[in-house]
């Protein structure tokens, strides 16, 4: 029995449609019946016109974390470890606590007052 190549390229493409659509788009069993009926090349012209739409969606995603990111940097730099004076004399001690001692909980003790002044306090 001779396999057609094109059969197979076509059944990968909605095997391919049927693992992945359920994830991007909420209507990925009408897409199958589409591809079914109409035709794989109609349902990507359908899924190219589509795509406006995500790309659109996928941009104001993308610059709502972008000033999730900036408001969260801004935050972290007024805190009371992030100050140079604060930031460098820690790295420097618990380097050669680090160094002299191979403990890193130790280094990681002379962090502690730095970050309880930080939060306000343990929670």
């Amino acid at each position: 029995m001779k396999i057609n190549r094109s059969v197979v390229i076509k059944l990968g493409i909605i095997a391919a449609l049927l693992i992945i659509a359920p994830y991007i788009v909420p209507v990925a069993f009408e897409l199958v019946l589409m591809a079914d009926i109409m035709g794989l090349e109609a349902l990507v012209l359908f899924l190219i016109y589509q795509s406006r739409n995500a790309l659109t969606a996928l941009v104001g995603r993308f610059s709502e974390f972008t000033q999730s990111v900036a408001a969260t940097i801004v935050l972290l730099t007024r805190l009371y470890i992030f100050q140079p004076r604060v930031l460098v004399s820690h790295v420097v001690g618990s380097s050669v606590i680090l160094i002299f001692t191979c403990s890193f909980a130790l280094a990681l003790v002379l962090w502690a007052p730095a970050i309880y002044l930080s939060t306000g306090g343990f929670a």
